[in-house]
């Protein structure tokens, strides 16, 4: 059983990265805001379109070589600059090659009216958004959380601030925003060279061998991450093409909302991988079971929550032209809690170096939300989009639940069902603090 000292350092890993990551989605917010406003829901579902492609196929290009170097540097399978070496020389070739399947599928996709220099820059987002989250997997593999944290929150920073800027100056248009979307992400790759640089991590060496054993497991990850990607994503490009740009518009409101529940969910999966990937034997699945029913819990009250304040906010904060991203909101809501499940359970078998389930898994919970998207949509629109992620979500949190049980022999209560011991150490903490503070 892990030890209660580093179960406390587990969760104050995951308590920074939450706090880090609540605090970059209400900045990311207020951009929505301004965005939706300038853009209309038409401009709106223009910007999510562009954006899709390289969003989506950064999953692909990346190789799986992040998570390659999360598990490699957490286990010493070899020596620090032979890992770093292998990311830099895959991100550049890589990289390259991103950005011409990227621009060439946007000039393919003639019906969505992307200008030249629209597909050029948002094309360009790829390879400098891969480029950082390849160094990112450094920070996670040295249990460098606090770095980690740092290259997030301050790119959203001067992301908002370009989106602002453009707004108050009358010139925010999907161009434009495109261009604060790139330039946010080269400020965030040069960032992560910065504090790399700065902790002496950023020395790197070629080495054949490394390169080969970490690119071997990694595009199993790239395969299963991009799975995981296309059932979130994958609604937003089957919407563009069977359905209108205000209703893709909706849809990405709807799901930046929604994206609200995931980040103690992200938070929890981005700690406990590195935490699991440090770590040895099934010492790490008592915490896993602990950490997924308290966020299973917090997600679930979060939810109702968000949907209470989004019924009166939505069509105020975002322009009558959204008015239906509440609906949408709704069908995603079931989809938005279970994930959570997913999210926390899934980051044990990454942080092992097992993908190959989660390929199986999200390969199938993909396969359903395609044949429901194609079915729905033309129905329902965004709602039936809503639906079918519910729908695969639900099936992936349950693949994976099952398959935790099957492997580590765990009752299907600790993983779901809050207990009173989960949160005694945090009640004791918290009086001793408040005695001290008397004092």
């Amino acid at each position: 059983m892990i030890s209660k000292v580093n179960s406390f350092s587990l969760f104050k890993d995951i308590a920074s990265v939450f706090v880090t990551k609540i605090f970059v989605l209400f900045v990311g917010l207020i951009s929505a805001v301004l965005l939706a406003r300038a853009l209309g829901a038409e401009g709106r579902g223009i910007f999510a379109a562009v954006l899709i492609y390289p969003n989506l196929l950064i999953a692909v290009t990346e190789g799986g070589m992040r998570q390659s170097a999360v598990l490699f540097l957490g286990q010493n399978k070899a020596p620090d600059s032979y890992i770093i070496g292998s990311l830099v020389s895959y991100m550049i070739v890589a990289g390259v090659g991103g950005y011409l399947l990227v621009y060439w599928l946007m000039l393919s996709v003639g019906e969505l009216h992307f200008s030249t220099s629209m597909m050029a820059v948002a094309a360009a987002i790829l390879p400098v958004t891969l480029a950082t989250n390849a160094l990112k997997g450094i920070f996670l593999g040295k249990e460098k959380i606090k770095d980690f944290n740092k290259v997030t929150w301050i790119q959203k920073i001067f992301y908002v601030v370009g989106i602002s800027a453009f707004y108050f100056l009358d010139a925010l248009t999907v161009l434009t925003a495109v261009l604060v979307t790139f330039l946010a992400a080269g400020f965030n790759l040069i960032q992560a060279i910065f504090y790399l640089r700065k902790k002496n991590l950023f020395s790197f060496e070629l080495d054949s061998k490394t390169f080969f054993n970490m690119f071997k497991i990694g595009i199993v990850y790239a395969i299963a991450l991009f799975f995981i990607q296309a059932n979130y994503k994958i609604d937003i490009l089957i919407l563009s093409w069977l359905s209108t740009s205000e209703e893709v518009g909706n849809y990405a409101v709807a799901v930046q909302i929604g994206e609200l529940l995931w980040q103690l969910p992200a938070a929890v999966l981005v700690v406990l991988m590195s935490k699991t990937a440090n770590s040895k034997g099934n010492e790490i699945v008592n915490t896993l079971c602990k950490t997924t029913r308290i966020t299973l819990l917090i997600t679930f009250l979060s939810s109702l929550l968000l949907l209470f304040a989004a019924y009166f906010l939505i069509t105020p904060v975002f322009g009558e032209s959204f008015y239906n991203s509440y609906p949408i909101l709704l069908s995603l809501t079931i989809g938005l809690i279970l994930a959570a499940v997913f999210k926390s359970v899934n980051s044990y078998f990454a942080g092992r170096g097992n993908p190959y389930f989660t390929i199986k898994l999200m390969g199938t919970a993909v396969a359903i939300n395609i044949g429901l998207n194609y079915w729905l949509i033309p129905l329902y629109g965004g709602v039936g989009a809503g639906i079918a992620s519910s729908v695969s979500y639900t099936f992936s949190a349950l693949g994976v639940t099952l398959a935790l049980i099957a492997k580590e022999k765990v009752n299907l209560s600790d993983l779901l069902i809050m207990k009173v011991d989960d949160v005694k150490p945090l009640y004791r903490k918290v009086t001793k603090r408040i005695r001290i503070a008397r004092k």
